[in-house]
């Protein structure tokens, strides 16, 4: 059987999930409650006598149909709540309901209030639909807005040390079981407001600017290939973040912090009920977000501003419509930043502030994003029982660098303390528009075991343009941009009024892409469980990069994985799944060497995942191997003509294979932890390069290891330790290395109040220097890690009891 008929049987499987039910001899159906403003969706509803599971929908309901008369006992478990039994008599032929209240956790007696929740049981980014993670024949993790706090984070990159086999590399980049990841998900849609570009010739998701994580709740990691839901991905997994939403209670807090290197910022944000005179329905929420701080790097700096706005309407238990909209504005000054030149050891060459952006180089980024959403749950009429949801995600995104390019240190000294330089005008925009809707209902079959159905399409369109200009340095014939002095740089004395510019040359593409997927979650019994999903897509784009540009292909994937219980707390998975990423529309054209086919890749992955002490800690473990083909990377020659930047070369193959394992969860009432360690062995197995076969791939450490901790020695006051160790990464393409590292962090918490609180972090408390990735390059070395920082947070909430 070819690998495109397995897919389409996979996909056929899932539609006949649906057919063939038995007749139903009785119903136990209800609805599960809790305080929290939202539905609890995705709770786990076993029934102990035959070992059926099901999960709540968006509005919180359940049911198990075609049921014998007898006595039954509910086991409600999952979310962050208290565990409950219910026992329940069926008769013939009779329909029984039971409602569910549940408590959180963090209220009970089993962790002490200030901790609140870290430990999150269910995640929809594997499967589209809640699901226990427990459940899922993958690795996933999930991430909390408390451990955000926790940590006093601010940007993506601060988060990758608390996951397994993710490292930082270049910019919003990250290196992913091996390989590098630029994409990255809001609310499971397409739209990222700090770098979404469809025609970049690092393909989508390209971003100078890191992803800021002042309006996110939570963050949810999927490990390993996800195309068979989400399309055009990146072998190694993708991040999906969750952004705040109103709440059904009146709630706010201002947030104010002093740092270090004059780092100010204060944040605000108000939620609940309005019009509660007209209506009990409307929910609202106002937030906004400011910070300024200056950078270790010389010039260098950030002013980031953020307001966000969301409006949610019940219109009754079935039916929820919400909007959400947000303004970002960031400059950067003194950006873009590239690396500080290593030795063949990958030892800094000078100090790690050095940088060759005058004081005029600057980023401005501005984005605006409109979200519209809505949920129903269709019990009456038909279709009967189904859920359905739909999400429009509209973004506009402005970019404008202006900086100083590093291209060599000069030769004509006998030192070689002088680094040439050229400068560079780039602006970017784009205009992103992303649907996708979802249709899921829950079926008890004869047959066959509890069905989770679902059925999906996504749409994804961009209108992208690139504009760039530049001036080459005085060392080549015409050039006037002058070298600056790597030991004892002096800035101010040149910017881009002294400069002679290209005439500016300008590039677009209109992108499109349209996905249907299909996926069945099989619980057989109270031992096995099946997922099988998968997608078809039709990606069309067009373009002008000097000549105009056309391509369309279609791309089908899929994914198989079964869970073995041999208990409820212990789960053995097992899991195939393949992706693909088309490639970038700018080199598609024959003189970028195009075109290109989609990078395709291809994982095996086996585990093991266990909830302890009373399901309040969770430890998971996987092996994976991946295969990736059609690698395509930059073309050093620039193309046939020798002047094209966005030619490639598809160079060939490469793997990874490794072991993740996690813990997360409380070791006592008082006492969190969430500890990880991945071994990543990565290998090029084909290139046209001779010499690189065998190496590493750019970025990818063996070892990497993350441990956070927080323990509450009294119920108001705290102490965490945070650890971060990453071994020796190299950049084979640009013949550079850079030293492993170990750094570590302290922190300390103290309630002031029921209302207030304060919160002192140092980073790196050794101020070691450090290496965080190297550039593709060897001109523009490796990014320093920062030094020791200290930051002081004050927290109000008046609306607290």
């Amino acid at each position: 059987m070819t690998r495109t008929n397995l897919w389409l049987l996979l996909f056929f499987l899932c539609l006949g999930g649906a057919l063939g039910y038995g007749q139903t001899t009785g119903i136990i159906a209800g609805r599960v409650f809790s305080t929290e403003p939202s539905p609890p969706s995705g709770i786990s509803i076993k029934l102990e006598e035959n070992g059926q599971t099901t999960a709540t929908d968006a509005t919180g309901r359940f049911s198990f149909n075609n049921l014998t008369a007898g006595k039954y006992t509910l086991s409600i478990t999952g979310g962050g709540f208290v565990p409950q039994a219910h026992d329940v008599e069926l008769a013939m032929g009779q329909t029984v309901t039971q409602d569910i209240r549940l408590e959180k956790i963090s209220a009970s007696v089993d962790v002490v209030a200030s901790l609140k929740e870290y430990h999150l049981e269910e995640s929809g980014v594997a499967t589209r639909v809640n699901a226990r993670l427990i459940d899922v024949p993958m690795s996933v993790q999930v991430f909390p807005n408390q451990l955000i706090e926790d940590r006093a984070l601010l940007e993506g990159h601060e988060l990758f040390r608390n996951v397994s086999g993710m490292n930082q590399n270049v910019y919003s980049a990250m290196t992913f079981r091996g390989f590098t990841q630029r994409e990255i998900l809001y609310n499971g849609m397409r739209g990222n407001p700090f770098g979404s570009l469809e025609g970049d010739v690092n393909n989508a998701g390209f971003s100078t600017s890191q992803i800021r994580l002042t309006n996110i709740q939570r963050v949810e990691v999927l490990k390993g290939p996800a195309s068979s839901l989400y399309g055009s991905t990146e072998v190694g997994g993708l991040i999906n973040y969750v952004t705040k939403k109103p709440k059904e209670v009146l709630d706010g807090e201002m947030q104010v912090r002093f740092g270090s290197f004059a780092q100010k910022m204060v944040n605000g944000e108000l939620t609940g009920p309005i019009l509660t005179k007209l209506t009990d329905k409307l929910l609202a929420r106002g937030a906004f977000y400011f910070e300024d701080r200056h950078s270790f790097r010389n010039n260098a700096g950030s002013t980031n501003s953020h307001g966000v706005g969301n409006l949610l309407y019940k219109a009754n238990d079935n039916h929820r419509f919400s909007v959400e909209a947000e303004f970002i504005n960031q400059r950067l000054p003194g950006n873009r930043l590239r690396g500080v030149p290593v030795d063949a050891n990958g030892n800094f060459l000078t100090s790690i502030k050095w940088s060759t952006n005058e004081p005029t180089d600057f980023i401005k980024l501005v984005a605006r994003v409109l979200q519209l959403r809505g949920e129903h749950n269709l019990f009456k009429g038909w279709p009967k029982g189904w859920n359905a949801d739909y999400t429009f995600r509209y973004l506009e995104y402005e970019n404008n660098d202006k900086y100083h390019e590093a291209r060599g240190l000069n030769a004509a000294t006998a030192t070689g303390r002088t680094m040439r330089r050229e400068f560079r005008n780039f602006f970017r925009w784009n205009d992103d528009w992303s649907l996708n809707a979802n249709v899921s209902k829950v079926t008890n079959s004869s047959d066959f075991g509890t069905h989770t159905l679902l059925f999906g399409v996504e749409h994804v369109a961009q209108n992208h343009a690139f504009r760039q200009a530049r001036a080459r340095e005085r060392e080549v014939a015409g050039g006037t941009v002058p070298a600056l002095d790597i030991f004892n740089p002096v800035y101010g004395l040149t910017n881009e009024r002294n400069y002679t510019l290209n005439a500016f040359a300008t590039s677009t593409a209109n992108t499109h892409r349209t996905g249907f997927y299909a996926q069945d979650q099989i619980v057989v019994n109270r031992f096995v469980q099946f997922l099988l999903s998968g997608r078809v897509d039709r990606y069309d784009d067009k373009g002008f990069a000097v000549v105009p540009l056309k391509y369309n292909d279609t791309a089908l994937s899929g994914r198989a994985g079964v869970v073995v219980k041999p208990i409820e707390q212990v789960s053995f998975y097992a899991s195939v799944a393949n992706s693909f990423i088309r490639a970038p529309i700018f080199s598609q054209a024959p003189q970028a060497n195009g075109p290109f086919n989609p990078e395709t890749g291809r994982q095996v992955e086996v585990g093991v995942k266990t909830e302890l002490i009373n399901r309040r800690l969770f430890v998971s473990g996987a092996f994976f191997n991946i295969n990736k083909e059609n690698i395509l990377r930059p073309d050093p020659l620039l193309g046939p003509s020798g002047n094209n930047a966005n030619a490639l070369l598809s160079v060939g193959e490469a793997r990874s294979r490794g072991f993740e394992f996690n813990v997360e969860g409380f070791l006592t009432r008082r006492w969190y932890t969430a500890f990880n360690y991945a071994f990543v062995d990565t290998k090029i197995l084909r290139d046209n390069v001779a010499s690189l076969v065998g190496r590493p791939l750019a970025n990818a450490p063996r070892h990497t290891t993350g441990w956070f901790t927080r323990y509450n020695f009294l119920e108001s006051t705290g102490i965490g330790f945070g650890l971060e160790s990453v071994s020796e990464r190299v950049e084979p393409f640009a013949g550079i290395r850079a030293n492993g590292y170990t750094i570590a962090d302290v922190s300390f918490y103290q309630e002031l109040t029921s209302r207030a609180r304060l919160q002192l972090q140092i980073t790196n408390i050794t101020d070691k220097q450090y290496a965080t990735s190297s550039l593709f390059a060897a001109r523009v070395g490796n990014f320093p890690g920062p030094p020791r920082a200290v930051m002081l947070t004050f927290a109000w909430t008046p609306f607290r009891k």
